[in-house]
Formats: C-alpha cells, sequence, structure tokens
C-alpha cells in the first residue's frame, strides 16, 4: 500500500514539474513577445495588423475635427480574446455608430500589445502596468504616466495633461498653455453612448491628434 502512495506521490510530483516549465516557458515566450525590440514583437504587431486589414473592408470615416468631436467613449469590442485564439477586436466608433478606428490586440498579465488602424494613421500602444507607451505610424511618438502625455525620447516635453477627478463627469485637459479639451469620466457618464472629449477651443491638426492618442491610451476596456 505504502509502496502505491509513493507512486502515486512520484506521478503526482512529476505532472506538477512538467506543467511549471510548460507555463515558466510559456511566460518567457509571451514577455519576449511583448519587448518592443524583440522579433517576436514584430511578428506579433504584423498579426495584429492582419486582423485590422480585415476589418478596415467596412472602411472607417476619415479623423478630423467632426469625427473627433464625435467619437463614442465606449469603443465597441468585435471579438473577444479566448482560449485558443489570445487576441482581442474591435472598433472605436462615434455616436451615430460610424467606424472611426480599428483595434486589435493582445494581453499578458499586465501588460497589452494594441494596434489602433484609422484611415489615415495607426497608433501602436504597449500598456505596461500604469505606464503606456504609443507608436506613431511606426515610430516613437509619446508615453503616457500618471495622466500626463510626454513625447518620445529624453527631452519629452508635455503634450498634454490629464486633470483626473473621480467626482466629475469631464476631466479637464490641458494641451500648450491652458485647459483645451474635456475627457469624459465614463464611471458617471449620463448617456449610454456618451461622448469621448468636448473641445472648449479650436485645436490645430497636431493638437486633435494628441487628444486622440490621449483619448486611446487612457481607454481601460481595450481587453
Amino acid at each position: 500500500m505504502s509502496a502505491l502512495i509513493r507512486l502515486l506521490f512520484s506521478v503526482l510530483m512529476l505532472g506538477l514539474f512538467i506543467t511549471g516549465v510548460f507555463f515558466f516557458i510559456a511566460n518567457v515566450l509571451s514577455s519576449l513577445a511583448f519587448n518592443p525590440a524583440s522579433r517576436a514583437w514584430r511578428e506579433l504587431i504584423q498579426k495584429l495588423r492582419t486582423r485590422n486589414r480585415i476589418r478596415m473592408e467596412n472602411a472607417p470615416v476619415p479623423f478630423n475635427t467632426e469625427s473627433l468631436t464625435h467619437l463614442s467613449g465606449k469603443p465597441k469590442i468585435l471579438k473577444k480574446a479566448g482560449w485558443r485564439d489570445g487576441v482581442f477586436e474591435g472598433v472605436y466608433h462615434t455616436i451615430y455608430q460610424e467606424p472611426v478606428a480599428y483595434f486589435a490586440g493582445q494581453k499578458n498579465g499586465k501588460t497589452a500589445a494594441i494596434v489602433v488602424q484609422a484611415a489615415d494613421r495607426e497608433f501602436i500602444l504597449r500598456k505596461k502596468g500604469k505606464e503606456t507607451e504609443i507608436w506613431l505610424n511606426g515610430d516613437p511618438y509619446a508615453v503616457l504616466v500618471d495622466g500626463v502625455l510626454l513625447s518620445s525620447g529624453r527631452q519629452g516635453k508635455m503634450l498634454a495633461k490629464l486633470e483626473v477627478d473621480t467626482e466629475l463627469r469631464q476631466w479637464p485637459v490641458i494641451i500648450g498653455q491652458g485647459e483645451s479639451a474635456t475627457l469624459t469620466n465614463l464611471d458617471r457618464a449620463v448617456s449610454p453612448i456618451p461622448r469621448a472629449v468636448g473641445l472648449l477651443r479650436n485645436l490645430n491638426p497636431e493638437e486633435e491628434q494628441v487628444l486622440l492618442a490621449l483619448t486611446i491610451a487612457m481607454t481601460d476596456n481595450l481587453r
């Protein structure tokens, strides 16, 4: 009887060891996939681009002041991540249900890679904890940390600052010298399809792009 127990115990320990090794290897490979310097990252981004390309058959509306001010704060998930296919897919749309940009992403723990494809530009996001790195059309663009959007590089300048207050329905966004726009606090939104942003002054195209990047980077439900 004791020999049988020892045998079962040995089989159990071997199974646990194999399972541990499997998950260790899986985590290592997954970590490489989310390292922007790795080949695995490039392959992952290309896979996500392909998913967006298929969706782009339903062409998005051009990005401009009108589509920005009509942008819905709640992007629609078109495909959830599954066990066999870890990619999630969705669309940013206007409050009139017009597609503005498609996105595809993959998540591992607290790290996620997301490709957002609009009609004329592409954003790549690498979300890791409270920090989000952003690439625009393949080039480093900005980093979002604690509500502050900084341009990429050692001499990063502030592109925008979001004043987050859980009690407010609209969060002030500082672009340039003063408050230029607002971002909707979705936890306190009244409308079932709330506008994502509100403009407090006329923005130039570069400032509109900054606001779009901030809005995308602040979206927590891309998963």
